[in-house]
């Protein structure tokens, strides 16, 4: 009897407490409710199919995240280009997916003006105040930035540029007349369209980049990125996407070189 209760205990700690965790952090870039929603199916999910538990975080400031994974509190993560550029960089962390949304696996920044501004094309930007929805992220600073600098345009040549935190706060500090131009995500214009006009488009790049840590079981791993290849509509469906891509190298041709477009740019930040 005393044999298999040691038996008995030895088997239920292994359940409990045997299993594998990961934290997944999202960056988050709107609406921190509906994101936790969106990635706590995802997790659910995935816990299910990797066997591994999997516990989300909405983490609102990038140097956070980053600092979770230098501690190695974070082992999943999803977020921009850059976001990936430099977990992969410093930790060892891979893109495994890509997010696809409304038949689009990509996206795109842009320069918006207020729709009665007498500016049309972004050579008028010269003199002018820039607001960006983010110091550092790809569709609402790094594009911009990147079409600002194809025109020829530095920090020398406008008046100021700053970042608001978030695309809303850009476009509202548009729409008060505190800036002349905002720089923005794309579909971040929802809502807005007849208050704004775009006078830039960037190129296309990933969007909602799902990465993991190299550094876990590579089981664990393996078994994470086949279960997002094979998400079943209806949790798609709940999450409000379409499903997961496979990321190309070239969806990552346009922005490889974004730290050199952020040093013409020092007072961003």
């Amino acid at each position: 009897m005393k044999k298999f209760l040691t038996l008995f205990l030895v088997l239920l700690f292994n359940f409990s407490y045997g299993k594998d965790s990961l934290k997944f952090a999202v960056l988050s870039y709107g609406n921190p409710v509906e994101e936790y929603k969106r990635y706590k199916i995802l997790a659910d999910y995935l816990s299910k199919e990797a066997a591994v538990d999997i516990n989300i975080q909405i983490v609102k400031d990038i140097n956070t995240l980053f600092d979770m994974f230098k501690s190695n509190q974070a082992q999943m993560a999803v977020g921009c280009s850059i976001v990936y550029f430099e977990l992969k960089k410093k930790y060892n962390v891979e893109a495994v997916a890509v997010m696809k949304i409304n038949g689009k696996a990509v996206e795109n920044g842009v320069l918006i003006t207020k729709s009665d501004s007498d500016i049309d094309k972004i050579e008028q930007v010269k003199g002018k105040k820039i607001v960006l929805g983010s110091p550092i992220c790809m569709s609402n600073c790094v594009m911009p930035l990147y079409m600002l600098t194809l025109a020829g345009i530095t920090q020398e040549d406008v008046h100021n540029i700053w970042s608001a935190g978030t695309d809303k706060g850009a476009i509202i500090t548009l729409l008060s007349s505190l800036a002349d131009v905002a720089g923005v995500r794309e579909e971040s214009l929802k809502g807005f369209e007849d208050r704004v006009k775009v006078m830039a488009k960037s190129p296309s790049f990933p969007r909602h980049i799902l990465m993991v840590s190299k550094n876990i079981n590579p089981k664990i791993y393996r078994d994470i990125e086949r279960s997002l290849f094979i998400l079943d509509s209806q949790t798609a469906e709940k999450m409000g996407i379409d499903g997961f891509v496979k990321p190309q190298s070239n969806m990552f041709e346009v922005i490889r070189k974004y730290q050199q477009i952020l040093q013409l740019f020092p007072f961003v930040r």
